[in-house]
């Protein structure tokens, strides 16, 4: 076999290891939202295994590069998930990318396969999630309901609430994967403001401010939730692996969306 024909294996073979690996992580983090360590250590091994092959065998390997893609994969990938940003699974699918793929085939325009993988998975996902929760959102005021009913927040933080959360019924918020964007205002300001009709009509219940930002660690936190209020506020709890796979498959085929965009920009 010719070395461009090796190579070519050993790229068909890491592909396939990677994409049954993000599969089955994404099935799993779809319906149970817990994924075995055992997809990585097997996808991420199997994949680490055939790179180091790969390197062994091709001359002049770029080992420094393929070293970097690596150190700064790991690193972002478990810095942001101390920040609480996202899970341990994410950092770990990136991480087993990072070793699979540490670099880019020759089509791709960024030389770091891995972190062409998370720009295309965030922008995904969030291409995803505003679209349909303004959808939503708008459908709601249409229909003549208020959405900030008992809500105490300027109007930045509201129309941030639109592009990002849904209102949805107490004992659902309980049940789906949600996390809450609703905090109980203080009670000398919530007092004050029914008392001086600031916000939206008053219902009667306890007034709340409003949390655009969660850590992934508040999804699985007990929700305090007010059973008076007809509807909270809440945010999807996106299973992010499953972008990961969307995004991994738009990367082979060449496409790095991140990079497509801030060259737009710039």
């Amino acid at each position: 076999m010719t070395g461009i024909g090796m190579v070519w294996m050993i790229f068909e073979a890491k592909a396939l290891i990677a994409g049954i690996m993000l599969a089955v992580a994404s099935y799993q983090d779809f319906r149970t939202r817990e994924i075995d360590d055992k997809v990585w250590l097997i996808g991420g091994g199997l994949g680490g295994a055939l790179t180091a092959y790969e390197a062994l065998f091709t001359p002049a390997y770029p080992y420094l590069l393929a070293g970097f893609s690596i150190g700064i994969t790991a690193a972002l990938a478990f810095g942001v998930y101390y920040l609480g940003l996202y899970g341990g699974a994410d950092a770990k699918a990136l991480l087993a990318i990072a070793l699979t793929f540490p670099l880019a085939p020759s089509w791709i325009t960024s030389p770091l396969f891995p972190i062409a993988v998370l720009g295309n998975s965030l922008l995904l996902s969030v291409l995803l999630l505003i679209p349909t929760c303004l959808a939503l959102n708008l459908a709601w005021k249409v229909s003549g309901r208020s959405l900030f009913d008992g809500v105490e927040a300027p109007w930045v933080k509201k129309a941030a609430a639109m592009l990002t959360g849904v209102r949805v019924r107490p004992a659902i918020a309980r049940k789906v994967h949600f996390n809450l964007m609703e905090v109980p205002a203080p009670k000398c300001e919530s007092a004050g403001n029914v008392q001086g009709g600031g916000g939206e009509e008053n219902d009667g219940n306890e007034r709340v401010r409003l949390k655009l930002f969660s850590r992934v660690t508040d999804e699985d936190e007990e929700k305090v939730i007010d059973d008076r209020r007809d509807y909270v506020w809440v945010t999807p709890a996106i299973p992010m692996i499953v972008f990961f796979l969307a995004g991994y498959i738009s990367a082979l085929l060449g496409w790095d969306i991140l990079f497509a965009v801030v060259s737009l920009l710039i």
